[in-house]
């Protein structure tokens, strides 16, 4: 990589060490909670497909594959919009992507309600939305890293992106139980427009990311930042220095993706991020059809969907607590999956509501849960000035995984006549996954460097 050292004088405050020392207070929470009120309708949109199958299959003449391209058709859009929006965010800041993406989601959740009536309006539709989708997801966990404490980074991640995404994709299959039957599939849409109102909220409230204010220079929004983050330091931060020290690159943040440096733990996230997704929403994506055809009922179907989904938030806790203390989170993540392939084979073979139950609340767990952390591993991984590009096209990459999922489920299973085949083709990606987290080498400390103020 095309570099040169730079030494941090001694009256020069480091922004990046700063928020890294900060204990946790406060304004911490606020943002935090910001970011999960984002994650909570990107996941809740997310999974909505999977809850109207029931209703239009027959007015749609569905077919097996053909709702495996309809769930799979706003995935389609959520990895272009995710590919691209790290690389808008690293150019525009973080903040006007994410207002981008709430406002686009929230409107397109309306108009689909509004306006969709076949297969075919519906995929257009979806695709749009995934578009404004795709915005969110790589933006938020750039932002919530760059403002996590280093000694609780894992937990603190882990818990606000579940306290939103995990809210939300559990929280669909339970409107969907309670609104559905009485007011039709297009309601579940109706409520995603209540991000409209969140959207106002961020715009409101959500300041810049100060990481990415530093790698700019923009000192003088940077101040107020830190005095809310670490208030102890007021004094110093008023008559003091600021800077980034470390290393600078003149390469564009899509070239050092792929430099010498970072090249080998690049292409092991993308394949370890689609397999993953390509799992996880495999299994989300048909699971409350396939508890349909075991002879549940509609409300307790849509249950184990949500049940599958709110799980991620304990196996995604337990691993992010489990890795602040070992210090590795590859080992953690790779031992995390491969309890999720063999939560996965249980549920192949679950005779019963008890084992049903207790697999799929492990698989939630244990196939969601450590994508949170894998998530929060490439984040880290990157420095300022390419981390939005790199969880982006990571998360972008990995939508392909994802899209793939139900949609080759669902020719599997016409194919071979049952799921058998699929939960085969899961617990392998699975177990992939887990050997490719543990090719990726450990994480090196670094700064990006701006001139000093």
């Amino acid at each position: 990589m095309a570099q040169h050292k730079l030494t941090m004088p001694s009256d020069r405050i480091d922004v990046r060490q700063e928020i890294e020392e900060a204990r946790l207070g406060g304004f911490h929470i606020r943002l935090g909670v910001m970011v999960s009120l984002i994650l909570l309708f990107d996941g809740y949109d997310l999974y909505n497909s999977a809850y109207i199958v029931h209703y239009v299959a027959g007015p749609w003449g569905l077919s097996a594959s053909s709702i495996g391209i309809m769930l799979s058709s706003g995935l389609a859009g959520f990895a272009v919009g995710s590919a691209v929006s790290g690389l808008l965010g690293d150019r525009f800041g973080r903040r006007r992507i994410l207002l981008l993406g709430c406002w686009g989601s929230g409107l397109m959740s309306v108009v689909i309600a509004l306006f969709a009536n076949s297969l075919g309006s519906y995929i257009v539709l979806r695709v749009i939305m995934g578009l404004a989708l795709g915005l969110l997801m790589p933006l938020a966990i750039t932002y919530i890293n760059e403002i996590a404490p280093a000694r609780s980074s894992n937990v603190f991640t882990s818990l606000f992106f579940s306290l939103g995404w995990v809210s939300g994709s559990s929280s669909a299959g339970l409107i969907a139980a309670w609104l559905t039957p009485h007011y039709g599939w297009q309601s579940l849409y109706y409520v995603g427009g209540v991000a409209l109102v969140f959207a106002l909220m961020i715009q409101l409230w959500l300041p810049e990311s100060p990481r990415f204010l530093a790698s700019r220079g923009r000192w003088e929004e940077v101040k107020p930042l830190l005095y809310r983050l670490r208030p102890e330091r007021a004094a110093i931060y008023a008559i003091g220095h600021f800077a980034t020290g470390g290393a600078i690159s003149h390469r564009s943040p899509l070239g050092l993706l792929l430099s010498r440096d970072y090249r080998l733990r690049t292409v092991s996230f993308w394949a370890a991020g689609a397999l993953s997704l390509f799992s996880a929403y495999g299994l989300s994506g048909w699971l409350p059809t396939l508890m349909l055809k075991r002879g549940e009922t509609l409300s307790s179907s849509f249950a184990y969907g949500s049940l599958f989904a709110g799980m991620a938030v304990a196996g995604g806790l337990i691993s992010g607590f489990i890795a602040d203390r070992v210090g590795d989170r590859r080992r953690v993540i790779s031992a995390s999956y491969l309890v999720g392939a063999v939560m996965v084979a249980l549920l192949a073979w679950a005779t019963d509501r008890t084992m049903t139950l207790l697999a799929i609340a492990g698989a939630g767990a244990f196939v969601v849960g450590s994508q949170i952390v894998l998530n929060n591993l490439v984040a880290a991984t990157y420095p300022t000035e390419m981390r939005g590009t790199g969880v982006g096209v990571f998360l972008g990459l990995s939508r392909i995984g994802a899209m793939f999922g139900p949609a080759v489920a669902g020719i599997l299973q016409q194919w071979f006549g049952g799921p058998g085949i699929m939960f085969a083709a899961i617990i392998a990606a699975l177990m992939v996954t887990s050997m490719l987290v543990l090719t990726v080498g450990p994480s090196q400390p670094h700064i990006v460097a701006t001139n000093a103020h």
